[in-house]
């Protein structure tokens, strides 16, 4: 491809409203293209903050999150099943995930995995104070000192089923791919105030932003309960948001590549829904050079 024309999409998992992201970025695109002049890039932007940033630097920028391609046939709501939980809540076991804050929340199922950078150890020293923080709460991944086992996307979404909100206790990171689950999944969110545009898919019937603290927490958290919004109301919302986004994609892609491509007006359509590639990435992968070789 390096003498061919070439369109790519580039989306990011943190935060990028700092004016040396932006530069660092515009640096490596102009590094890149002096190789492969033929190829362009659109930067997908998870919040209206970011996109202004970059358009001023110069750059390409589309208000499109990455959560905008989560796929909506894994996670949704499932009748038939009674709250367990009061509160969900999946995310890494690292302190800017600030778990405690949920720690006044009376029952609260928690699904977690190492980080790298937090390292072994320390993750395991992390997770046994919050185990004592929070005794009432249910920690259910399987692990040991050694090792932490990852659950799979359908029993993700059974811990949902059972529980009444998704939590987003961090102040700064990208969207939060779980924030997108928690919603299609039809799970409304409480949330603190944050950075990184995991709150674009919210709404004020399926959203409540409350301050950092653990008794606003708790609050909103019961707060959200008691308006019990039905499941796939929840979805329905967030899903009527997420097409907006795929068709401001669908029109950056036909005006990029001077109308040779056109992705499907279909806003559900599989080319516009992904997996981390940790769940299914593969599968996907093949599904898409299935098409393209039966066209």
């Amino acid at each position: 491809m390096a003498a061919r024309p070439a369109l790519f999409l580039v989306w990011f998992t943190w935060a990028m409203r700092k004016e040396r992201q932006v530069l660092r970025t515009l640096t490596a695109e102009r590094l890149y293209r002096r190789r492969f002049p033929e190829h362009r890039f659109v930067f997908m932007c998870n919040e209206l903050e970011e996109v202004a940033l970059f358009r001023e630097n110069g750059l390409n920028a589309l208000f499109c999150s990455h959560n905008a391609l989560a796929d909506e046939q894994t996670f949704k709501p499932v009748s038939g099943v009674e709250n367990t939980y009061d509160a969900f809540y999946n995310a890494m076991i690292s302190p800017w995930k600030r778990r405690h804050l949920a720690r006044l929340v009376p029952s609260a199922a928690h699904v977690f995995y190492e980080s790298r950078l937090t390292g072994r150890q320390k993750t395991a020293d992390l997770l046994d104070e919050l185990k004592r923080m929070m005794p009432a709460h249910h920690f259910l991944n399987p692990h040991d000192a050694h090792r932490i086992e990852k659950l799979d996307w359908q029993a993700i979404n059974a811990v949902m089923a059972a529980s009444a909100t998704g939590l987003c206790l961090s102040a700064e990171e990208g969207a939060m791919y779980a924030s997108i689950e928690y919603l299609l999944a039809g799970l409304p969110v409480v949330s603190t105030p944050s950075i990184g545009g995991r709150h674009i898919f919210g709404d004020p019937e399926t959203w409540l932003t409350v301050e950092p603290t653990e008794e606003a927490v708790r609050d909103g958290v019961a707060q959200m309960k008691a308006r019990n919004v039905p499941r796939e109301r929840v979805r329905a919302v967030t899903l009527a948001k997420v097409h907006e986004h795929r068709k401001r994609l669908r029109a950056c892609v036909l005006v990029e590549t001077d109308g040779r491509v056109d992705l499907p007006d279909d806003y559900g359509h599989a080319v516009y829904r992904r997996l981390n590639n940790w769940q299914r990435g593969l599968d996907f992968e093949r599904m898409l050079i299935d098409d393209y070789h039966s066209e």
